[in-house]
């Protein structure tokens, strides 16, 4: 006799805290749904299969396991299933998990589609692509692996020569600088992802931008003595779910070691109290630093074992779906 699977239900979370809490164990590979629901000033809309105040258990209201949580960024959802913190799954916890993470995205998107055309849902876990195939009719792509550092592995501080009225002296004569306006063109044109000019724009506080600068005024301590160029170097950008993009260096400024330097000098930046999230703990503010790099990308692989970063041992994919869906 076939067994019915147990009906889903979906309750909003206005308070994220408690998720935190509940997903903080599972690190890193609750990382992708962790870092999300830590972005500041962002409207997100956060499910799961518990209602609030159900995250610790007890008596009333105690959650049922396997739970999920999912996140929707307008254009992207984000999702974790808590058996995705397992090792190994026997054959009926990858059933149950399957059944779970299809019917609970699928009721998520029949009921809130909110008038989109379309979605994404990203960073899935390479153990729940069959299903998302399965029950969207689409095949997930680019495998991803997940390249991280957790906080204690990032210096405090990078090494400053002198600062400029409009950046940091970096060891080499670069100048870093927050992103621009006038950047916005340049930083779509060398990204492998097509994002719209509006959003790169809300991102420029969290874009790091090396430019070059005279030698002979790059180790002045007079702040209005160096005025930084407009001209790119490299760059790089924290997107809102928490993960280092668009990372470029121009092609002739290459072979100097600035796809490490701008790598790294984001990733301090993320760490400090100017970009850190009010709303989280101090010791949880930035879980990790972390990039998406596609599996055959062995230079980009190659720059994360340069600056030190772990690599996850489980692989992501993106799927696109087309809405609405039909019940």
């Amino acid at each position: 006799m076939t067994i019915a699977p147990a009906p889903v239900a979906l309750f909003s979370h206005d308070n994220h805290s408690p998720l935190l809490d509940l997903l903080r164990p599972h690190l890193p590979r609750s990382l992708p749904l962790y870092s999300t629901l830590q972005t500041p000033g962002q409207p997100i809309a956060v499910y799961a299969t518990f209602p609030p105040g159900a995250e610790a258990g007890g008596e009333e209201g105690r959650r049922r396991i396997p739970w999920l949580i999912l996140a929707d960024l307008g254009n992207q959802l984000r999702f974790f299933c808590s058996y995705e913190a397992k090792t190994a799954l026997s054959e009926a916890e990858r059933s149950e998990g399957e059944e779970l993470v299809g019917r609970a995205l699928r009721l998520y998107l029949l009921e809130h589609h909110g008038g989109r055309d379309r979605i994404s849902i990203g960073a899935i876990p390479d153990i729940w692509t069959s299903c998302i195939e399965r029950f969207f009719n689409t095949k997930p792509f680019s495998n991803s692996e997940i390249h991280y550092l957790l906080p204690h592995d990032v210096a405090e501080s990078l090494p400053v020569n002198g600062s400029t009225k409009g950046g940091i002296v970096l060891p080499g004569g670069v100048v870093e600088t927050q992103g621009r306006e006038e950047d916005v063109a340049e930083i779509l044109s060398t990204s492998e992802v097509p994002h719209p000019p509006a959003y790169i724009a809300t991102r420029l506080p969290y874009t790091t931008v090396l430019r070059s600068v005279d030698s002979s005024t790059a180790s002045s301590t007079d702040s209005t003595a160096v005025s930084t160029p407009s001209s790119i170097l490299a760059h790089c950008t924290t997107h809102r779910d928490g993960s280092i993009g668009t990372l470029h260096v121009s092609s002739s400024h290459r072979q100097r070691g600035l796809g490490a330097l701008v790598l790294r000098t984001r990733i301090s930046r993320m760490f400090s109290p100017a970009e850190a999230p009010r709303h989280v703990e101090p010791e949880w503010r930035s879980a990790a630093a972390f990039c998406y790099v596609h599996a055959d990308n062995l230079a980009s692989n190659a720059l994360m074992r340069k600056v030190g970063m772990r690599k996850s041992d489980w692989e992501v994919w993106w799927a696109r779906v087309k809405l609405p869906l039909e019940a």
